[in-house]
């Protein structure tokens, strides 16, 4: 338990570190900065900016120390699922580093191609979680408040996996083509996701 500790320190460390980034750079930033890009690289979203350079990576922190809590709670009920812990702990201070740094970069007028960097993340956050989470055991799960159904089996989560690897490659694939295809893949994994999610329900409620 004290290695996880450990990780979690340093993985809520490394979330916070940007912020040096931010602050070294401040007085060149806009007072509004563009926070949010549509598929078509176009702003459509802003914040002021010290609300971005110091309060994103402590909102990115929050979320952090929540999905990390959980599945240490659930590791912690049920068998420990190492590997798929480390993965979720490196998650979000990965995910910081790449937002705040093109966030910046941005704010600081260089050009960012903002899709790429987007679907690169999200690829590799699908592809990662669905290579790792068939190693889950099933009672680690349900005892997370996560559970895809009232009792979800090994079966389940090795389909769920496959989903998010598929859609994670898929996902990549996407960027060789027009924004709306990155939509569309992203729309069918949401849709494919809910029907293994019911056909998890229905089997587990026979």
């Amino acid at each position: 338990m004290k290695g996880k500790w450990k990780t979690l320190l340093v993985t809520s460390l490394v979330i916070l570190a940007p912020i040096i980034y931010g602050v070294s750079v401040y007085n060149r930033l806009p007072a509004r900065m563009v926070t949010h890009w549509g598929f078509n690289n176009q702003p459509n979203g802003w914040m002021v900016k010290p609300l971005l350079v110091f309060g994103l990576p402590c909102l990115m922190l929050l979320i952090h120390l929540v999905a990390v809590g959980a599945t240490y709670y659930a590791g912690a009920k049920g068998r420990p699922a190492p590997r798929m812990e480390r993965v979720v702990a490196w998650i979000f201070p990965v995910i910081t580093i790449v937002a705040y740094t093109i966030t910046i970069r941005y704010g600081l007028g260089e050009a960012v191609d903002i899709r790429l960097w987007t679907v690169i993340m999200v690829a590799a956050i699908l592809i990662f979680i669905g290579n790792y989470l068939p190693t889950v055991p099933p009672e680690s799960v349900n005892k997370s408040g996560f559970h895809l159904s009232k009792s979800s089996s090994q079966s389940d989560l090795r389909s769920i996996g496959y989903c998010l690897v598929l859609f994670g490659v898929l996902t990549l694939l996407s960027l060789f083509f027009p924004a709306i295809l990155t939509v569309i893949v992203l729309v069918l994994f949401i849709i494919s996701l809910l029907g293994l999610m019911l056909v998890s329900y229905r089997k587990s409620a026979k």
